[in-house]
Parts: C-alpha cells; structure tokens; sequence
C-alpha cells in the first residue's frame, strides 16, 4: 500500500533549540494515527508539518509521493483539513460563517452548498447558535464549531487526511463521544486522521496506531498495545501507572 504522507529524517529547529529530531514515519490511507506525548514534546509542531502551514529544518515530506515543498497552498488545502489548538476568533463571524468557510473549495451549486451547511450544523448541534457570532460562545461551543467546520472539508471536498489538535479538550462527554463518531465514519470512508490526544485510554482503545514522543523525537510508533507498555508510559511520562481491567490508571 502506498503511504498517504511519508515523513524521513524530519527535523524541526527555532533558533538554537530542537523542536523535532530526526522524524521517521508515515501516514497511510485510512488508518487513525495518535500522537501522544508530554507537553512540549512536539505534537503540535509536527501537526503543523503536516498540514503544509511550515517547512521542516531539514528532512523530506511527501504527500502521495510529491514533495512537500513542490505544493501550492491551494493544492494542500485540497488534500488536508485541519483543526489546531482553540484559538479565538480574529473577525466578528457567525457560527454559519464559519462552518460555510470549509466549503469554499467546492464548486457545487448554491443549493448544495446550504443543504451541506446544514448538515454540518445538524451534525454537530450546532442549529441553535447558528447565527450567534462565535466569540461569545463558550470554549466548547467554539471548538465544535472549529470541528464543523473543518468536518465540511474532510467530507464533501474529497480531502483525504484531516488533521486534529486536541480535539476533544473543551468538549464535554457527550460531545467528544459525538466527536470520536465522525472520526470513526470518516475512517470508515477511506480517510486518514491523524489527532493528538492526552487520554492514553482513548489511544489504547481507537487508534490503529499510536506515535509516542517525547522531547522532539519518536520513541515508538506502532499499535497501541505495543506503544503503550508500562514501562515506555512511565519512561516517557515521568509517572507510576498500571492496567486495571485493561484500562490505564495513576498511582
């Protein structure tokens, strides 16, 4: 099988400090991917590598056998969706607004584009604060419409890798199970999501595979079951853990 996106001594610096170092790895179609890994061990950063918005230090990116560096923005923009970190919103938008923004691409008619519009917001609860400017919303209700948003892109533009940072982190139960549902049947579809997660249980339990980092480099990168040992999790973690009823839990 051909990897969607393939990584080789990738390699990330800002100033005189490393950030990533020496990256191997690659993505391939329709499989979930996890990055896991204390803070500041360059999750973040190598989610922006992936979704093309920086260029590593030093290393080689390809997606689907093309240079990274070779790809316009638009051609990017037509192969990964994306959702970073909450951030807050720059301009006075609705709720519809911004969800309408991962449609732009599409060059369906207009009726089209309403009846995906709203199903994003169906989709995702969203009717109630359509027209609601998204800065006054809470945190949670921001980040779903971040995900709506960008769920419009991955579904309906024929975008093949969606890309999330800490997706689930101002959600609440309901909607992080709704959350990890669209994961799910985007999957089902064909796609490939790559999502960085604290909860060690949620990566033990969904992911295809797991990438374990830990200060700029990849410790492991394989299934869960043999990514996430005892042993590596307290290594990498700094922390006393162990299994009960094949669930992680502190000690």
């Amino acid at each position: 099988m051909v990897a969607l996106m393939t990584l080789t001594g990738i390699g990330v610096t800002k100033g005189q400090s490393p950030i990533l170092s020496n990256i191997d790895m690659a993505i391939q179609p329709g499989e979930l991917l996890m990055l896991v890994g204390p803070n500041g061990a360059g999750k973040s950063t190598l989610l922006s590598l992936l979704a093309g918005l920086s260029e590593p230090s030093c290393g080689t990116l390809s997606l689907q056998q093309r240079a990274g560096h070779s790809l316009t923005r638009r051609e990017w923009a037509n192969w990964v969706a994306f959702v970073p970190q909450l951030t807050s919103m720059g301009f006075p938008l609705t709720v519809e607004e911004v969800i309408a923004l991962g449609d732009m691409g599409n060059q369906q008619g207009v009726v089209q584009q309403r009846r995906r519009l709203r199903q994003a917001l169906t989709s995702w609860e969203l009717d109630y604060f359509a027209q609601q400017e998204v800065r006054v919303l809470s945190g949670g209700e921001q980040q779903r419409t971040q995900l709506a948003r960008s769920w419009l892109q991955a579904t309906h533009n024929n975008n093949q890798l969606w890309l999330l940072d800490e997706p689930l982190s101002a959600l609440d139960l309901r909607h992080q199970q709704q959350c990890m549902q669209h994961i799910m049947a985007l999957k089902a579809q064909g796609k490939s999501i790559v999502m960085v997660v604290h909860d060690l249980n949620l990566a033990r339990r969904f992911a295809d595979r797991v990438a374990l980092l830990r200060c700029g480099q990849l410790v492991a990168c394989g299934a869960p079951a043999e990514v996430l040992t005892l042993p590596q999790v307290q290594s990498v973690f700094q922390v006393d853990v162990q299994w009960q009823s094949q669930w992680l839990s502190w000690s």
